[in-house]
């Protein structure tokens, strides 16, 4: 397969290979990392949240990152039996109580998965993204770095999907890599029964969750912060309606 498109089509699998997951089997508890404890657990709290501009707070950058995003419809993902059945049984479990619960609301219109980060003057945007590019939301899956953050990740649904995408990546000077979309965030270590029911529920519900999405636009967006809280979308790149 392609080297640009494998990691599309095919995320989880491109991440086990690269041993990026995190290994269950090798550890008692999920111990957060410092990248993590440094750039993510400071932002966990409910505070209001200034717009952009260079008074920075806890685990807050100036000046802001600027990133091509492929935003990701939250009405849809939370209309999803699978997603909704993930997060009931989480809410339940031992690990329920160490999930910001709070970022699903906090973030909801802010979903994305990113295609290329740390764009300086925004790159080369196409005026208009290919009138049919669809992607697939997965079930959830846990890393090496960034331990802490339950992510989504996200899967061309057909090598044209693919294909767009990686040559939007090219366009942009972007590394070839699984797309994944942060969702939500724990806010301490899990150990005991928790590890253990965690540990079910992302194997359970990985291959369960597969939410089929048109993607209607690309998003340039200026962050100052790793869960963009403080951001704002620059450009928003339409799909084209007709096809030539």
């Amino acid at each position: 397969m392609n080297e640009a498109l494998a990691p599309l089509l095919d995320p989880i699998t491109e991440l086990s290979r690269q041993d990026a997951s995190y290994d269950w089997a090798a550890n008692g508890a999920l111990t957060l990392d410092q990248r993590y404890r440094e750039r993510q657990l400071p932002l966990l709290d409910g505070r209001a949240r200034a717009p952009l501009g260079p008074d920075t707070g806890p685990a807050e950058y100036w000046p802001p990152i600027r990133s091509a995003v492929i935003p990701i419809d939250g009405r849809r993902l939370a209309a999803d039996a699978a997603l909704a059945s993930f997060l009931d049984a989480l809410r339940r479990s031992d690990a329920g109580s160490l999930v910001w619960w709070p970022g699903l609301s906090l973030r909801a219109d802010r979903l994305h998965a990113t295609l290329a980060g740390g764009l300086e003057g925004g790159g080369e945007l196409p005026s208009r993204l290919e009138p049919r590019i669809e992607v697939v939301v997965r079930g959830p899956w846990i890393g090496r770095f960034n331990t802490g953050r339950i992510y989504l990740p996200v899967q061309a649904a057909d090598v044209a999907s693919a294909t767009a995408l990686a040559h939007l990546r090219t366009r942009l000077g972007a590394e070839h890599r699984p797309l994944l979309a942060g969702y939500l965030q724990l806010t301490g270590e899990v150990s005991g029964d928790a590890y253990q029911r965690l540990r079910e529920l992302v194997a359970t519900y990985q291959s369960r969750i597969a939410v089929r999405m048109p993607l209607s636009a690309l998003w340039l967006m200026d962050t100052m912060d790793d869960l963009v809280l403080r951001s704002r979308v620059v450009t928003r790149v339409p799909r084209d309606l007709v096809a030539h």
